[in-house]
């Protein structure tokens, strides 16, 4: 199988890319950040190693859903 985001055969990769940026886009207004200082808190979390495995079904949910989870993950 190629590179990128796979679940069942599907290719996810254009959806998962465009729900990370969307995911921190979202860190980045609510922190008042740079978008690039949003994207790599983003990828060194937990809830973006869930969202990259494809398996967990994380990229089903909705951008604000996920940034939920990344907040809830920083209380935990």
């Amino acid at each position: 199988m190629s590179e990128g985001y796979h679940y069942k055969g599907r290719n996810l990769s254009t959806l998962i890319l465009a729900k990370i940026e969307h995911v921190a886009n979202l860190i980045a207004e609510r922190e008042e950040i740079s978008f690039e200082y949003a994207y790599r808190k983003f990828v060194d979390s937990r809830t973006f190693q869930i969202l990259s495995n494809t398996q967990t079904l994380l990229w089903g949910e909705s951008a604000e859903y996920i940034v939920d989870d990344y907040y809830r993950e920083s209380v935990d």
